[in-house]
């Protein structure tokens, strides 16, 4: 993972293109400052901008303010300065659909950043804000790769996470279409590939495999511990379990009920023909560099099979007291008793 010092951003270093111009790299206030060359402001000028209380997500627009600017022409001159690319009308490309999946909407509208696409193994990320160094940084631990920094307006960077995001919700539409509506054909698809657990592998295979490898993808990029498929008389309710909430996530029609539930048994390796009495299952699937324990729970119902998944991150690391949020009241009381020679401590819930 590449390291940032305060300073407008540290791209990483994409594989090497003789075209690429966005592997420039500006580590300091001074040297950000130097970029804007006639505007003659100080390194110590520009590094209060992201010091300003109130302003600390966006430091470019009280810049932008101060200097009574337009932002294209600036976005225009440090494109100039640093090397970095500027376009004005970016165009979104289909291989940019894995940043719209891992990258939550609402993260992304607050930074104002956008996936235009993704080639020799970078992400091209566009920002009409390029003092974010910490934004940055997060992404790529978010998306597991690196990153190439362009600059573009925000009205074109707004018109790209629309865009995205409008066609990841589309994408459940687009599977359910294509799904066989006959009995036999579904279980055959369920089961095509059972013999891989690796869901990235099976990203472009049958429908019934793509609808199903999109929820666990979703329940994972959110954080789920469980995911619930809850077939009902008229729907079929898909529900995230985050933070201990039950939420709705997906609603697909209530006759794929079968093809799920034949998906998860083939990947849990349970009878699919039995669908009258309760079954338990496990597997361990892989996205990518990480490994999740997935236990699978399966109870006959009136409207269908009810199934209850438990995801289990084998990549999480343990969580210290102040990352679950305890209060350092609570903390130094719950320490104190732990110190103690002697006695019970109990930890219960509501």
């Amino acid at each position: 993972m590449s390291k940032r010092k305060n300073g407008l951003a540290k791209v990483s270093d994409p594989p090497k293109r003789a075209d690429d111009a966005a592997a420039i790299v500006v580590d300091s206030w001074d040297e950000a400052a130097r970029s804007f060359g006639a505007i003659r402001m100080s390194g110590d000028q520009l590094r209060a901008f992201a010091s300003i209380p109130g302003s600390d997500d966006e430091p470019w627009d009280v810049m932008l303010q101060t200097l009574a600017m337009d932002e294209a022409g600036a976005l225009k001159m440090l494109a100039h300065r640093t090397g970095l690319e500027f376009r004005p009308d970016p165009k979104l490309t289909e291989s940019a659909s894995r940043f719209y999946e891992l990258v939550d909407p609402d993260d992304a509208r607050a930074a104002s950043v956008a996936c235009i696409t993704h080639e020799h193994g970078a992400f091209v990320i566009a920002t009409s804000r390029p003092l974010q160094p910490s934004v940055l940084t997060m992404l790529e631990d978010t998306l597991d790769a690196p990153i190439t920094l362009v600059l573009s307006t925000r009205g074109a960077v707004a018109s790209l996470i629309n865009r995205g995001y409008e066609q990841r919700g589309d994408l459940v539409t687009e599977i359910v279409e294509d799904i066989p509506l006959d009995q036999n054909a579904i279980e055959s698809a369920a089961g095509a590939i059972g013999k891989t657990n690796d869901l990235l592998a099976q990203a472009r295979q049958t429908p019934v495999i793509r609808l199903v490898n999109m929820i666990l993808f979703e329940a994972l990029r959110r954080g789920a511990s469980d995911v619930h498929v809850h077939p009902m008389e008229d729907r079929l309710a898909i529900r995230l379990r985050i933070d201990g909430m039950l939420i709705d996530a997906f609603s697909p029609p209530q006759t794929l009920a079968p093809a799920i539930s034949s998906r998860l048994k083939v990947m849990t390796e349970l009878d699919i023909a039995n669908r009258h009495s309760p079954q338990d299952g496990q597997t361990t699937v892989r996205i990518g560099q990480k490994k999740i324990d997935i236990r699978l729970s399966v109870i006959p119902t009136i409207f269908g099979e009810r199934i209850v998944l438990r995801l289990l991150d084998q990549s999480n690391q343990e969580l210290d007291l102040d990352a679950v949020g305890m209060a350092k009241s609570m903390q130094t009381r719950l320490m104190d008793c732990v110190e103690r020679p002697n006695g019970i401590l109990l930890v219960t819930g509501p």
